[in-house]
């Protein structure tokens, strides 16, 4: 189980395909290989026609339903991304990281230190760009939690902590609270990701750095000049660098004006 998202790129196998169906049949592939790979580790040597698995759907909102495939039927199924592998070469959003890198997974539940490192990122004060928006955002949209919370409330699948991390601050307003609920809300329960929204993300997220002027994340060539630079160095846990994927994803998609599209 994992969310899916993928960066709407302008390029041939989107076009062919359909993001939808890319990101199906690439979690076909990905699922299909390593699970050949790790059976090749035990020892398993029949052919990928001859071995039998269950391939299950679990959604969020629905039961989760299971079929009866051999790990031949599953590369069958993505066969068709084969022929548009060679295009991710020249990937127009200059994606690294082999074929099909707009699409990539973050998978259940998320560690508990996945989800502290995550609220570590927040801005350590309000009075600085990232927190004046971020205190706005909570306000404006209403971003309270609500869908994150129910999940984690359902037990262990979605999250390892079954209580959220928090980050308090204290102003001349008050003080305001949040919640790693409400972070996983505006980044995976608010649909498909406008280009704003994924720069509001990176910036409250310390990829655009907290105290960028205002001025210059209005400015077309300020904002410009700090989407370039926006970047987060790799993660050595990897449960914390598929979170750090993730957040550079949404800096691409700012910086080239893209959508991400989230299936969770």
């Amino acid at each position: 189980m994992a969310i899916d998202y993928l960066l709407g790129v302008s390029c041939e196998p989107q076009r062919s395909l359909g993001a939808e169906r890319l990101v199906a049949l690439h979690r076909t592939r990905i699922l299909a290989r390593a699970a050949l790979a790790r059976m090749r580790d035990d020892g398993e040597d029949r052919p990928p026609s001859e071995i039998a698995v269950q391939m299950t759907t679990h959604r969020p909102a629905g039961e989760p339903s299971a079929r009866g495939v051999t790990l031949q039927d599953l590369l069958d199924e993505a066969a068709p991304l084969d022929d548009l592998a060679p295009h991710c070469a020249g990937c127009p959003a200059g994606l690294g990281g082999g074929e099909f890198a707009c699409h990539r997974r973050i998978r259940y539940p998320i560690p508990e230190d996945a989800e502290a490192w995550l609220m570590a990122r927040l801005p350590a004060r309000l009075e600085c760009t990232a927190g004046a928006l971020l205190a706005r955002g909570l306000h404006e949209f209403g971003w309270d939690g609500a869908p994150a919370a129910k999940l984690r409330g359902s037990g262990t699948t979605f999250f390892e902590s079954r209580a959220p991390y928090g980050v308090r601050w204290k102003s001349e307003d008050g003080v305001l609270e949040v919640s790693s609920d409400q972070v996983f809300q505006m980044m995976f329960m608010v649909g498909h990701l406008a280009p704003t929204h994924s720069m509001m993300v990176a910036l409250f997220c310390g990829v655009i750095p907290h105290d960028i002027s205002l001025h210059d994340l209005k400015d077309q060539a300020g904002r410009r000049r700090a989407l370039d630079a926006a970047d987060l160095p790799p993660e050595p846990d990897p449960a914390i660098e598929q979170l750090a994927a993730f957040l550079r994803t949404l800096a691409i998609a700012a910086r080239h004006e893209l959508q991400v599209f989230i299936d969770g």
